[in-house]
């Protein structure tokens, strides 16, 4: 079996996208962000890595609270121009959204996007030149419509994408294949 080290920058897998929200003094901002994920089960705790530069990072640091916004793939281009512009050049990328709020005075949130987590900060982790924030997730919204029968997230509602990298290119969730933690039962080995 011959194999390709790719070297360091070599990623194995694809990173689903958000946003991620906060206020800053000139109002709700959002940052593009693939660097995140589920931290634990019970509290439910979510990490998301940001390069310490970013303008929503202040938000965060400052409020100690945020948002992560999860789009569909109707929202790709927003997506990605917040990721492209920065409010450190003056853009004003809230204006760009309507903004709904939950819980949290300084967790903003888009309406338009399938499901949005608003976050209380847990604990920041330095790390060079990025900041990993830890959060406990306080509310998950959505709509009735992007939920299955059983009142549950349904993916293929929502129609999420991900981020590859190093092509640096989206990609739409597939179709569902097994059920985990079942599907397993049926294998055999040795």
């Amino acid at each position: 079996m011959d194999k390709v080290d790719l070297g360091p920058q070599g990623f194995g897998f694809p990173m689903p996208m958000a946003l991620v929200g906060a206020d800053l003094s000139s109002g709700p901002n959002f940052l593009a962000a693939a660097w995140f994920n589920r931290l634990q089960f019970h509290p439910p705790r979510i990490m998301v890595a940001l390069g310490r530069e970013h303008a929503t990072c202040a938000g965060i640091r400052e409020h100690r609270q945020f948002s992560l916004c999860i789009p569909g793939i109707d929202q790709v281009a927003s997506t990605d121009w917040c990721g492209i512009v920065s409010a450190h050049h003056g853009v004003d990328k809230g204006a760009a959204f309507t903004i709904f709020r939950g819980a949290l005075e300084h967790a903003p949130m888009i309406a338009a996007f399938p499901i949005c987590l608003e976050c209380k900060l847990h604990q920041t982790v330095e790390v060079d030149e990025t900041e990993l924030f830890l959060a406990d997730i306080v509310g998950t919204w959505t709509e009735p419509r992007f939920l299955d029968a059983k009142g549950r997230p349904d993916l293929q509602k929502q129609r999420p994408f991900v981020l590859s990298m190093p092509d640096n290119a989206y990609f739409s969730l597939g179709e569902h294949i097994a059920d985990a933690w079942s599907v397993g039962r049926t294998f055999k080995h040795g």
